[in-house]
């Protein structure tokens, strides 16, 4: 009979980037994970959506929008090392974009794309791993047994050794309260800024660039969809996506859908002057409420440990925004926990 000792359960809620790489680190270390998201699919800002219309010959026509994240930088050693990997096996593609933006440069840098979509990145991180959508996260219990994740209708899921949360700070904070305080005080403190993103679809243009940063007006940057890689447009067309500013964005941030995709296509066809008689094929708008944080929080941390709860706190906010943000803050909670259980492991064996 096996005398070895149980995998530790973890449950990590939430499952864009910083959970799937919180999950699949811990995954590989020998523990059981189980993923929360409440969301119907994988990836958080990571996102891509699918539309279809109806075109002036009566054809059904559909496209794919990367809606949330465009693409993504590789600075960090681990994180390059992992987009070779995934390049390798097609999980990702490496994007050069020709950015036109005023003087000096443009912000936007070459860097990844998720193949064939943005969620992919978190599908292939979290193979393997216990995954529950749909599954709104409303608290958390613990007892002397472990935590409790309680969902939406009052199902209680448990008992978990450890719990990590890798959700927007105003929900993690939700979440937090009555267990630690003062991490729900510093989270609901955090301010993320919200995106409204534009979705269109147009009779193909002659547009030089694959992306721009307007230096005014609403938009704070354009980008051809269908220029990316293993992207496509309907034959004749020219799929966008357009982000308004976060100035923009939180003084409209209650606005009717339909006056907000009015005033963000006008200013998307503000900069195609040369193609004035444009017509549009699509156009809807998604709102990003906690979309980008405002700034990274004082203390550097790129992550959040407590032993002694057996809590957890990851996310992009932690590390000034961004999917490697995300993705560092993610993997380096997984490498603390695996830290602390070594030290827990020999502090056991030391003798008294």
């Amino acid at each position: 009979m096996s005398t070895s000792p149980q995998p530790l359960r973890i449950a990590v809620i939430g499952a864009g980037v910083a959970g799937a790489a919180c999950a699949a680190s811990l995954q590989r270390a020998g523990m059981r994970v189980t993923q929360f998201d409440k969301s119907r699919g994988l990836g958080g800002r990571m996102a891509t959506r699918r539309v279809s219309w109806t075109d002036a010959r009566g054809a059904s026509q559909s496209a794919e929008f990367d809606h949330g994240a465009q693409f993504f930088s590789a600075r960090h050693p681990r994180f390059r090392a992992l987009m070779t990997r995934l390049q390798a096996v097609g999980c990702v593609a490496p994007w050069r974009p020709q950015v036109h933006a005023a003087f000096p440069a443009p912000s936007l840098r070459p860097g990844f794309v998720a193949m064939p979509s943005m969620p992919a990145l978190c599908r292939h991180l979290l193979t393997g791993v216990s995954v529950q959508l749909g599954a709104s996260v409303q608290r958390l219990q613990r007892g002397s047994d472990g935590w409790q994740v309680v969902l939406a209708g009052g199902e209680a899921t448990g008992p978990f050794d450890q719990v990590m949360l890798a959700m927007p700070p105003a929900q993690a904070a939700v979440l937090l309260a009555g267990h630690h305080d003062g991490w729900a005080d510093a989270l609901a403190a955090v301010r993320m800024d919200p995106c409204w993103t534009l979705m269109a679809v147009t009779d193909d243009a002659d547009w030089p660039w694959d992306a721009a940063e307007p230096a005014k007006g609403p938009l704070a940057w354009v980008m051809r969809n269908d220029r990316k890689p293993g992207r496509s447009a309907p034959p004749g067309s020219a799929t966008w996506v357009a982000h308004a500013s976060a100035a923009w964005s939180s003084a409209h941030l209650e606005d009717d859908p339909a006056d907000v995709a009015e005033a963000l296509g006008a200013a998307l066809k503000a900069l195609l002057p040369w193609n004035a008689a444009l017509q549009w094929q699509h156009r809807s708008v998604h709102r990003w409420r906690y979309a980008v944080p405002a700034a990274a929080l004082a203390d550097g941390r790129e992550c959040w440990w407590d032993g002694d709860l057996r809590l957890g706190v990851c996310g992009d906010f932690l590390g000034g925004g961004g999917v490697e943000a995300a993705w560092r803050s993610g993997d380096e909670l997984a490498d603390n926990v695996t830290a602390w259980l070594e030290a827990e492991e020999e502090a056991a064996v030391q003798p008294a």
